[in-house]
């Protein structure tokens, strides 16, 4: 009786990962699809914000070992279409010649102050050096390998300053666009930038809170940072933690899909396979750091992102079982193949109806998108299972207490040559044309005016463009093609290879598609069906059984969220839950961190400053509890800095 029942349990469970396994990512795949077209059509569709005010904006640009591409980098940040605001550049322990670059770009434009910490303290320190020297109220954290695009601040700034709920907004993160596009890996990251991470971030605003900003593109509201304890320094990645801070601190987070980034992304497996378990690391550490919303009804709408992450880690884990038992079956003889590879099909499927979805939404944006998605197919073949192995062997590391701070390592350049050479610019001629191409936003403005009234094309100044038929939103240009970088190093051969591969695989999925299209039509008229590898009436059959599972899941779907949505917005929408806060000063930093005066001075005031110590105090930003402890002692231990 009781090996029965056991055995009962046993089957219970298989049959329970089989079918986790197999419906979790295609009903996640539907969600993020609806969520997105809902958010589409609720708010993309609507145009942009108005601008009513430009606020002052600090950018904040952490740096580590990126002398080659600098340069490049911080001239396209220095020709932004805003008005106010400057760049702060924290070089954190480079080995290369990072710090003499940009002490030498220091001196050649006027918005550019440069902070050099020799010890590696990690992304998060060179972020609370930036905020401390910071003047804006309002900060943007750019990747030193990116750079935003020429209107991308207009986009960010106008949730801060909007008079409806402007005042609620903690954080709004950006669209990263991938710029290398020359190799495999790095059109598979465009690919799942635009239908995941996008497709994701959307979906997370219908429901009303974002799990995480993008660290290479987001904008914060110091005063949130203030109250929320800032960034996590102990952990691996700072942008997950500070989002759940923030929320948990009930200041809004928002997706702003106009505020386009251009970054590069790693172009190796060994660099892609660094950042990843960074990522799902972070990812871990923010659940087993976050647990306690459970015990405050106040963040229930933070409950839900809270479980997804729970399944999405425990679907990989399921993957990893049901994979081995498979593999253990077929070794013992038992046929069980041909039954799973045809649900795998299946979801590659869904996977890649998700991605032509995310890729109309994004080629209003980048319209060079769609000629560099062919590669797509390898996604939910290859790349999808890699990134499940990545998630498990972060578990471990996530578990460990974190004491010391979490620091980077060499960014991986990949194999993507670049279109611009980095040569060092004259400095004469950088600040003759940061003279000349400085506006104030009043002459934004009437430059504006006589555009809207004039029909005469000459009249149109591209460095003040109209945008969605208002005065005082900017544009999106949709042809990216200066920023992509696509002409690899990779040699011929592989090229090649890599062609075959592709076009095999996707003539595997096409044949699939019209057999299961064909079978389908057949069995619907009462016609025989062929038998053809895996393919027979069964599978035809369950497929039809299938897609009528998917059909009663997107009614399901598109009611739940519509409903959610409209709750979200008469429950807390209309509310004014804060009101428009004094910018905080600069006494409230400095009484925050307690630094020694000669460093506090030098970082509000020196246009470049070297510290050969770290001046935040132990305990701050670091630990579990996240308590802030400031020992007098350990400020005496930062160094002086040096003044130049």
């Amino acid at each position: 009786m009781a090996s029965t029942f056991l055995q009962f349990l046993v089957s219970l469970c298989f049959k329970g990962i089989v079918q986790f396994v197999y419906w979790y990512p295609a009903l996640m795949a539907l969600m993020w699809v609806i969520g997105s077209i809902i958010f589409y059509r609720s708010n993309e569709r609507k145009g942009a914000l108005p601008l009513k005010e430009t606020p002052f904006v600090s950018i904040l640009m952490p740096a580590h070992n990126e002398s080659d591409i600098l340069y490049n980098v911080v001239k396209e940040m220095n020709e932004l279409n805003y008005p106010n605001y400057e760049i702060i550049l924290i070089n954190d322990g480079s080995t290369d010649d990072t710090g003499e670059v940009l002490r030498k770009i220091a001196r050649m434009y006027s918005r550019v102050r440069v902070i050099d910490l020799k010890p590696n303290c990690g992304k998060a320190n060179a972020l609370y050096l930036g905020l401390i020297a910071s003047k804006g109220e309002i900060l943007v954290g750019v990747d030193a390998d990116s750079y935003l695009d020429k209107n991308a601040l207009r986009y960010l700034v106008s949730h801060f300053v909007n008079e409806n709920n402007g005042e609620r907004v903690g954080a709004v993160t950006g669209n990263p666009r991938v710029r290398n596009r020359g190799s495999l890996l790095g059109k598979l990251q465009l690919c799942e930038y635009a239908s995941i991470i996008s497709l994701i971030k959307r979906t997370q605003r219908v429901l009303g809170k974002v799990m995480t900003v993008s660290g290479v593109c987001v904008a914060y509201r110091k005063k949130a940072l203030l109250e929320c304890g800032f960034w996590d320094r102990d952990m691996m990645t700072e942008d997950i933690a500070v989002t759940w801070k923030l929320e948990k601190n009930f200041w809004d987070v928002r997706y702003e899909p106009r505020a386009l980034c251009w970054m590069l992304v790693p172009e190796t497996v060994k660099g892609l396979w660094r950042q990843r378990k960074r990522w799902a690391g972070g990812g871990l550490e923010v659940i087993f750091r976050h647990w306690d919303i459970f015990t405050h009804w106040r963040s229930r709408r933070m409950f839900p992102i809270y479980l997804e992450q729970i399944c999405s880690f425990f679907w990989s884990v399921c993957w990893l079982i049901l994979t081995l038992i498979l593999v253990i079956m077929e070794i013992m003889g038992k046929q069980v193949f041909t039954e799973y590879l045809w649900k795998s099909q299946f979801l590659s499927f869904v996977c890649l109806f998700q991605f032509a979805v995310a890729i109309w939404l994004e080629s209003h944006y980048d319209k060079n998108i769609v000629k560099n998605t062919w590669s797509v197919v390898w996604y939910p073949v290859v790349y999808w299972y890699i990134n499940v192995f990545i998630t498990l062997t972060s578990l471990v590391k996530a578990l460990l207490p974190k004491k010391k701070l979490a620091t980077w390592q060499s960014p991986d350049r990949g194999i993507t040559a670049s279109n611009t050479t980095n040569q060092e610019p004259d400095f004469e001629m950088e600040e003759a044309a940061e003279e000349k191409t400085f506006v104030s936003y009043d002459d934004i403005r009437i430059s504006r005016l006589v555009q809207a009234f004039s029909a005469n094309p000459e009249n149109a100044d591209l460095s003040s463009p109209l945008i969605d038929g208002t005065l005082e939103s900017p544009i999106v240009d949709s042809n990216s093609s200066e920023h992509i970088e696509d002409h690899t190093k990779q040699k011929k051969i592989k090229q090649v290879i890599e062609f075959i591969l592709t076009a095999v695989a996707w003539l595997y999925m096409i044949v699939y598609w019209v057999f299961m299209m064909y079978g389908i039509f057949c069995d619907l008229t009462g016609r025989p069906i062929r038998e053809f590898w895996i393919y027979n009436s069964s599978t035809i059959h369950q497929t039809e059984h299938f897609f009528f599972i998917l059909f009663i899941a997107i009614l399901i779907e598109i009611l739940v969220m519509l409903i959610w949505k409209e709750y979200n917005y008469l429950r807390f929408g209309k509310l004014k839950r804060r009101k428009f806060k004094p910018d905080v000063l600069e006494k409230e930093i400095d009484d925050y961190f307690e630094l020694k005066d000669d460093i506090r001075n030098a970082l509000h005031h020196d246009k470049y400053i070297v510290l050969y110590k770290n001046p935040i105090p132990e305990g701050i930003g670091q630990g579990r509890g996240n308590k802030k402890r400031r020992p007098a002692e350990n400020n005496s231990s930062a160094g002086r800095p040096g003044n130049r």
